[in-house]
């Protein structure tokens, strides 16, 4: 497959996924070795918490909900980086069974002043539960590629 450059992204462009949940077992099992908090490790002490369950790390959270526009669309893509995020944030807590879709959507784009071979792409990712609220986003900016000339 070709790679997909600057010029293919449109302003105002989307995508949405098919939505995922975890188990406890899947949520415990990932804090215990990347965020070991007892809200996300422990069920006993969680109950006693102001969720009254253990809830998914934050960080499992945007890994779930940014994999599938890296796998579907970022993968393919003639990109070289991402200086950084201007948002991340955690609006909601998951919990076990929940279901997340996972969303994208282009929001700006304009070429780099001062290296005319590539873009700025600027992207909002997010996660939305059943209720439609969002429970992650991030927003910023990707460098891509133009196509080159011929």
């Amino acid at each position: 497959m070709s790679p997909r450059y600057f010029e293919d992204f449109t302003v105002g462009e989307e995508w949405s996924y098919d939505p995922w949940a975890l188990d406890e077992k899947t949520v415990t099992d990932f804090a215990k070795q990347y965020d070991p908090q007892p809200m996300h490790t422990d069920p006993v002490a969680a109950a006693e918490g102001p969720h009254g369950v253990v809830i998914a790390s934050g960080w499992q959270t945007a890994l779930n909900c940014v994999a599938p526009f890296l796998e579907a669309v970022m993968k393919d893509t003639a990109g070289l980086a991402s200086p950084g995020f201007d948002v991340f944030r955690w609006s909601k807590p998951v919990r076990a069974g929940d279901p997340v879709i996972p969303r994208a959507k282009v929001l700006e784009k304009r070429v780099s002043k001062s290296k005319p071979d590539r873009g700025l792409v600027r992207f909002r990712m997010w996660g939305v539960n059943s209720d439609g609220d969002s429970v992650w986003e991030v927003e910023g900016p990707f460098f891509i590629l133009l196509r080159p000339a011929d």
